[in-house]
């Protein structure tokens, strides 16, 4: 009986002594980083503690909470680990949810793709949840490639439609591409090229030839066009050097302020030159002609200010000119006077006839100078 109790006794300190060991054992959890190492770990700690047996006394009651106490690290992990993958997988269903309603497909796509494989890679929560929230997620899933399905359908009669509209704009182009209205139909084709922006894709399989033969319509008349500015260019350039001569030559003329029937003569044909060389170029044109008749203009003004000084010189010289045969009229009123008085108790008939022959002279170059006097007067009032 004595050794039945000691045996007993003996088992049970061993029983506590591979308690004890297991506790410290157990306080190794924290060390694994790796969660399912972590649970294989407690597992196996769990199925040695069972193979102790089971004891009642404060000792192993002791050592049992403390063991759970160390076991239960696992599974606090383990529910913390849950709630992050749930929250991860909640914002995954957020984003995907938020892309569902996107309607650019291409990045939509995209997006989607990466929202499955971070969903791959996000853990696990446990069945149930897991189930829940992949059903949300993948309903997100499902409603966006249910809506680009929907789009691509619509855009199949979209391309249709635009191949239509770009067919005909491709006729328009052809028919402008050899028109020589160069501005006119200039307008033309940036209208065309707003239809056909307007007009939206045709699809990847006709797109790129579309464009190309509508383009080619385009480039066609654009050279054309810019080969016709470039020739222009040159001459507006030709133009432009005649213009500065003609500005060159009309100053050297100006400078001399000889405002003789010559210079004026040539003066004016300068101007005539003008004329006849044509436009030469917007850009130029103002400034080229402003310059010619500032300079004219000069010369003119030069010539209307000798024109009047000349006239001035003329009407005084005229003016002195009556003077003068008005004091020759008045001499002749004299002499006539004095011939007439003479005349007065002559006898001789010659005598008489010789004076009255004088008088009558003077009489006649009186009537001369009056004349003169009436021809200057009439040229003094034009």
């Amino acid at each position: 009986m004595e050794k039945e109790f000691y045996e007993e006794f003996e088992d049970m300190e061993a029983g506590i002594d591979q308690k004890q060991a297991l506790v410290e054992e157990s306080k190794k959890v924290d060390e694994i980083e790796d969660f399912n190492e972590a649970v294989r770990f407690v597992n196996d700690l769990k199925k040695k503690w069972r193979k102790t047996g089971f004891g009642e006394s404060l000792a192993e009651e002791k050592l049992r909470e403390e063991f759970e106490a160390n076991v239960e690290k696992v599974y606090e992990k383990q529910k913390a680990l849950s709630q992050k993958v749930v929250e991860a997988k909640e914002a995954l269903i957020k984003e995907a949810e938020k892309t569902s309603l996107s309607d650019d497909f291409k990045k939509a796509t995209e997006k989607m793709t990466s929202l499955m494989d971070e969903w791959k890679t996000s853990g696990n929560a446990g069945k149930k949840t897991d189930d829940e929230l992949w059903e949300r997620f993948n309903a997100a899933r499902q409603k966006f490639y249910d809506r680009k399905h929907a789009n691509w359908e619509n855009r199949a009669v979209q391309f249709e439609n635009a191949k239509k509209v770009k067919e005909d704009l491709i006729e328009k182009a052809k028919s402008l591409q050899d028109s020589e209205e160069w501005q006119k139909t200039s307008a033309k084709y940036k209208e065309l090229m707003d239809a056909w922006k307007a007009a939206g894709n045709a699809g990847r399989e006709f797109d790129d030839d579309l464009w190309n033969a509508f383009n080619e319509a385009r480039q066609k008349f654009y050279a054309k066009r810019n080969e016709f500015y470039e020739k222009l260019h040159v001459e507006h350039a030709e133009k432009y050097a005649e213009k500065q001569a003609l500005v060159k030559e009309a100053k050297s003329i100006a400078g001399l302020q000889e405002y003789t029937r010559e210079q004026t003569a040539m003066m004016k044909e300068l101007s005539n030159k003008w004329k006849s060389i044509g436009f030469c170029g917007k850009d130029k044109e103002d400034e080229i002609w402003n310059e010619f008749r500032g300079v004219m203009d000069e010369y003119f003004a030069g010539l209307k200010s000798a024109s009047e000084k000349r006239r001035a010189n003329w009407r005084e010289h005229m003016s002195e000119i009556i003077s003068r045969k008005e004091v020759q009229i008045a001499n002749q009123k004299r002499q006539i006077k004095r011939l007439q008085d003479d005349m007065t108790g002559l006898v001789s008939e010659a005598t008489v006839a010789d004076l009255q022959d004088q008088v009558e002279d003077k009489e006649d170059f009186i009537k001369q100078l009056e004349q003169e006097i009436e021809d200057i007067e009439k040229k003094l009032a034009e």
